[in-house]
């Protein structure tokens, strides 16, 4: 994903700060330090020291740091070495990095079923 933080429209949690609530956002999602409740955006980036706890419903999604309860990438979700997803999630396609971990139901969106995709680095292991 760009770096479109700049641009109308896309949100950006710092490090340390808490929100609560709803967010709608029409870009990019960046979450570096915490949100708890319902989030809907384009795009989703959770740093290393972000947390996400709601429900989260996004195009994209990039996850170096935490998400709870429900996610729902309907193109794209990479959870990274750092990431852990935890709950609920639907996906388009999927992308889970050595050390990233995922717990709880993975479903592939119903909208747009695409096969499951394995970081290649890590199908070599296998």
């Amino acid at each position: 994903m760009s770096d479109r933080t700049s641009e109308a429209g896309c949100i950006v949690v710092g490090e340390g700060v808490t929100v609560t609530g709803e967010f709608s956002v029409p870009g990019r999602a960046v979450v570096n330090g915490s949100i708890a409740g319902d989030l809907k955006a384009d795009e989703l980036l959770v740093g290393a020291t972000g947390k996400v706890v709601g429900s989260v419903k996004v195009r994209k999604a990039d996850i170096h740091g935490e998400t709870h309860e429900q996610l729902s990438a309907s193109e794209c979700l990479i959870i990274r070495n750092t990431g852990r997803v935890n709950g609920n999630v639907s996906f388009g396609a999927i992308e889970i990095e050595r050390g990233g971990s995922m717990h709880g139901t993975l479903s592939p969106s119903k909208s747009n079923p695409e096969p499951v995709v394995v970081n290649p680095a890590a199908a070599a292991l296998l």
